[in-house]
């Protein structure tokens, strides 16, 4: 076969696949085009540190699909503003709500680590009820998902950032060792009732030795790839990706296969592509999308592409926080704590590169996350030090972001999720 002729394949495979994404793209705006209501879930972090100080808890809103504008309709309790609301997932059916607890001391007991907390979803109204709360089997859990069937939710346990003393006798000699907390990732069963039984598995990150330099190991994120056979776990500071076999029916995580990144990188959080075998990474420090490939009957990694998030003659400091895929699998987006700002990068469909289109200001201090709601419409960002919740256009051919000059007001911003019924 000739260049030419196998150039004109290429080109028809891509054009096929490209216009296969636009119709499922086109299919998915169709049934998220007029729901009922859509509601926003914002979980907020507390005034002071780790569940102290008030003001956290979950705020839910009414989403206006006409120019995304959110209502506060109901919150929490007052008996939740010392819930360190840190990240949220909702199940399939919309029945229930899941938030981590981001502290180290649960019910006020120094070591326990942090919580996990259930809620019942009222679909008339959008309004939480209280079910139960778990210790989450680590330190400050920043990271919570569920899977399809809604048996198993998953939470990454990050640690402190405080090492413990420690003292050993090394050849008759009494040295101080400062251990850190372990990074986890832990499973929870849940009840018919959307309870959650305790932990029935905790994956622990391997420990940095202590002898060796850098910080601890620490889980920042765990998600599902695209089959929901596999558990891809990030740990920002070790710098390793995790990948655990997983099977909704058991009890317990499939053995771990660990994947080094380049030291000092960072892995922070992930985004699975719907369609295609790659997902992308944000690498906290040193400002780089990363991107790779996923072989679903494996479970093997294999790194592609790397890209920055800031311009390059940008100097200050910048912390990499979340990511999210455009719901047409196009575009690649990131969170820049510093620069505050959104980078955002095309996909390649065919090698899983990335290609920069644009670095897209927050309009407000450091945004931790953000997310589209279903329809790929519109997009949330949680900008954290200015209390507030800044709406966006998304223009689905090219991916650019335009403020709506919609904003609500929401104490120290940490998560959205999004629930159309």
């Amino acid at each position: 076969m000739s260049a030419e002729s196998t150039h004109r394949n290429f080109l028809r495979r891509d054009f096929l696949a490209l216009t296969g994404a636009a119709v499922v793209a086109a299919t998915r705006a169709q049934a998220f085009q007029a729901p009922a209501k859509l509601y926003a879930y914002v979980s907020s972090w507390t005034k002071g540190p780790f569940g102290q100080g008030g003001g956290g808890g979950i705020t839910v809103f009414t989403v206006n699909m006409g120019d995304g504008s959110l209502t506060q309709v109901s919150r929490t309790a007052a008996e939740f503003d010392g819930l360190n609301g840190g990240n949220l997932c909702i199940s399939a059916d919309g029945r229930f709500l899941y938030c981590t607890h981001e502290a180290p001391n649960l019910n006020g007991k120094a070591g326990a680590g942090g919580g996990v907390h259930g809620f019942a979803i009222n679909r008339d109204n959008g309004s939480l009820t209280h079910l139960n709360v778990q210790p989450s089997m680590g330190v400050n859990p920043c990271f919570i998902v569920i899977d399809k069937s809604g048996k198993r939710v998953l939470v990454a346990n990050h640690g402190d950032f405080a090492k413990a003393v420690r003292v050993e006798k090394r050849n008759g000699v009494p040295v101080i060792e400062n251990p850190t907390d372990d990074g986890t990732v832990a499973m929870f069963a849940v009840q018919a009732d959307g309870a959650l039984e305790p932990a029935c598995d905790v994956a622990v990150f391997e420990r940095r030795p202590l002898n060796q330099a850098g910080p601890g190991a620490a889980a920042h994120s765990v998600n599902f790839d695209s089959t929901g056979r596999w558990v891809i776990a990030c740990d920002v500071g070790a710098d390793h990706i995790y990948v655990y076999k997983f099977d909704p029916a058991s009890r317990t995580l499939g053995a771990g296969k660990a994947f080094a990144t380049p030291a000092g990188r960072a892995p922070r959080h992930s985004a699975v592509h719907p369609r295609l075998p790659y997902f992308f990474i944000t690498n906290e420090r040193e400002s780089m999308l990363s991107s790779f490939h996923f072989d679903s009957n494996t479970g093997e990694v294999r790194p592609i592409h790397t890209a920055p998030t800031i311009p390059a003659d940008f100097k200050e400091r910048n912390a990499l926080a979340d990511i999210r895929l455009h719901p047409n699998g196009k575009f690649v987006y990131a969170s820049n704590r510093g620069h505050d700002s959104l980078a955002i990068l095309k996909i390649d469909e065919a090698t899983g590169q990335m290609i920069p289109v644009d670095i897209a200001s927050t309009l407000g201090g450091n945004p931790r996350e953000f997310d589209f709601e279903p329809s790929g419409k519109f997009l949330f960002v949680g900008n954290q030090t200015t209390n507030q919740m800044v709406t966006f256009a998304v223009d689905p051919d090219t991916g650019k972001i335009t403020p709506t000059g919609a904003k609500a007001e929401v104490p120290k911003p940490a998560c959205v999720k999004f629930l159309a019924v």
